[in-house]
């Protein structure tokens, strides 16, 4: 939910307000006997506007505000995800690491979805693929159709599985279904909204992220109040509110003999 929308909910609650005062007002017509029909009005069109209007914007307060507390506190974040190998690699990494921000990235594996497999051929593969491409450390099997593949440093991703794509059909004719790299990426804390919204959309899943961006958004969320104490606070305002509209001649009587005794106490 963007910034207008927000404003706009919270000026349509300010407006279910005035509602509620204006009918107030007509308390001098349909008798103040009726004051149990203001509280429930006043509490029914609150509640109700808090729970169309206010609770939804609350969704996104712990967002804005950990970015706010964020962006002002150095700090580092650690993000790895998903690139599918449809994106030239070396490419994605080599202009990711020139958005302002980022701080280091490197890729740390690839995972592989293939034909489904014997627990012979899944060992047979486990042993040699480090054997055939010795940029491939290691090789786990959590499934009979999955592969995870560590591979060192500054290794191409791309160059590694068209290898192992035409090593493994020749071999044994399994092909390779799809593919993706895991992407390690250390960026400032402060800019890690801009820097992820410049990563190519639909190529990239962000599988987790630790560091101050999400310490911050649990703090805040830690804080907030649930939606059903929203909607009853809110309900409570209204509450306010109409009593506030149906003894305003009181209140604004009050107002002004304090105002008077001030005065007079000045002098």
């Amino acid at each position: 939910m963007d910034t207008l929308t927000v404003i706009l909910m919270i000026g349509l609650f300010i407006f279910l307000l005035i509602f509620i005062f204006s009918a107030a007002l007509l308390t001098p017509i349909i008798g103040k006997r009726n004051i149990l029909f203001v509280i429930f009005l006043g509490f029914t069109v609150g509640a109700v506007g808090g729970a169309f209007f206010i609770a939804p914007a609350f969704d996104d307060i712990p967002v804005i505000a950990s970015s706010i507390i964020t962006g002002t506190s150095p700090g580092t974040d650690m993000v790895d995800i998903n690139v599918s190998t449809d994106v030239n690699i070396s490419n994605f990494i080599q202009s990711t690491s020139k958005i302002d921000g980022v701080q280091s990235i490197q890729s740390n594996g690839i995972t592989i979805k293939t034909d489904p497999m014997s627990n012979t051929s899944q060992s047979f593969f486990i042993t040699r693929i480090p054997e055939e491409d010795s940029n491939v450390t290691s090789v786990v099997m959590p499934t009979n159709d999955t592969m995870i593949l560590d591979i060192k440093n500054n290794t191409d991703p791309g160059d590694t599985i068209n290898t192992l794509q035409s090593w493994m059909m020749y071999i044994s004719g399994t092909s390779i279904s799809y593919s993706m790299v895991n992407v390690t990426m250390a960026v400032e804390s402060s800019k890690y909204s801009q820097i992820m919204t410049q990563l190519p959309q639909g190529e990239v899943v962000i599988t987790s992220v630790s560091g101050p961006s999400v310490d911050n958004l649990q703090k805040v969320s830690s804080i907030m109040p649930s939606k059903s104490n929203i909607v009853i606070f809110c309900g409570f305002i209204g509450v306010v509110t109409g009593l506030s509209g149906m003894f305003i001649d009181s209140i604004l009587g009050v107002l002004q003999r304090v105002k008077r005794k001030i005065t007079e106490f000045k002098r």
